[in-house]
Formats: C-alpha cells, sequence, structure tokens
C-alpha cells in the first residue's frame, strides 16, 4: 500500500523503527519522495514501533507527535483495501 508521508513524519519513522526494511529506508531518506510503500505486515510492525517509543518517551511534544502518526497509520491500516 502507498502513504502519503510529510517530511517530518518521515524522520520520525526514519529515527524511532529500529529494523526499519531497506526498501523502506530508501524511501524514507529520499527527499523528494512523498510517499511510501509499505506491506501491511511492514505496517503493523511500525505503528507497534511507534507506539512502544511514544509511550516510553520523556518529551510530551514527541510523545504527542509519535501519537498522531500512530493514528494516521492505524487509518491507513484499518481502511486498506
Amino acid at each position: 500500500m502507498r502513504i502519503e508521508l510529510d517530511s517530518r513524519e518521515k524522520e520520525l519513522i526514519h529515527k524511532y523503527w529500529y529494523v526499519v526494511p531497506k526498501n523502506i529506508k530508501s524511501q524514507l531518506v529520499n527527499k523528494r519522495r512523498k510517499t511510501v510503500d509499505i506491506e501491511p505486515d511492514e505496517l503493523k510492525d511500525l505503528i507497534g514501533y511507534l507506539s512502544l517509543e511514544c509511550n516510553h518517551c520523556n518529551s510530551n511534544s514527541l510523545a504527542f507527535e509519535l501519537d498522531e502518526l500512530c493514528e494516521k497509520l492505524e487509518y491507513y491500516d484499518h481502511y486498506r483495501h
């Protein structure tokens, strides 16, 4: 599936998804790319990693950003066709 992400969202994913697959990592670091192609299983893993980080970070603003990103990704996961 293809997910639209802004540069900050891509940065957060790149930083906090510790086991990001190589094919997705290259999409995240491509500054011109506005979408990421991701498999449903990979999306579930990503949501899990970001949720874990959100629950354990010390910064309220970072926790808010990660939570918002998780909600966006969960929407894609729930409504994928």
